[in-house]
């Protein structure tokens, strides 16, 4: 049987609570420093607003799925 001293020594020192961050999370996170830490009245809000739009919304994938393009897969799959 293994000490228990050598069963603790796999395990870092300090444990984070928190996930790393992810690319979604970044950008929502981005969102809301962007809506709640700036003044109205602040050149730098201003600036911000005039120079920095946010980002366009995506598409959704299922909107370049169009019925047509469906009808012209059948068509090539079955050779004409």
């Amino acid at each position: 049987m293994r000490p228990v001293v050598e069963k603790c020594r796999r395990y870092p020192a300090e444990v984070s609570r928190n996930r790393p961050l992810t690319g979604k999370g970044a950008k929502k996170r981005a969102e809301r420093e962007r809506a709640v830490g700036l003044e109205p009245d602040d050149a730098a809000a201003r600036w911000l607003e005039e120079n920095d739009p946010p980002p366009k919304p995506q598409p959704p994938k299922a909107a370049t799925k169009s019925k047509v393009l469906h009808q012209w897969r059948q068509r090539r799959q079955r050779g004409g």
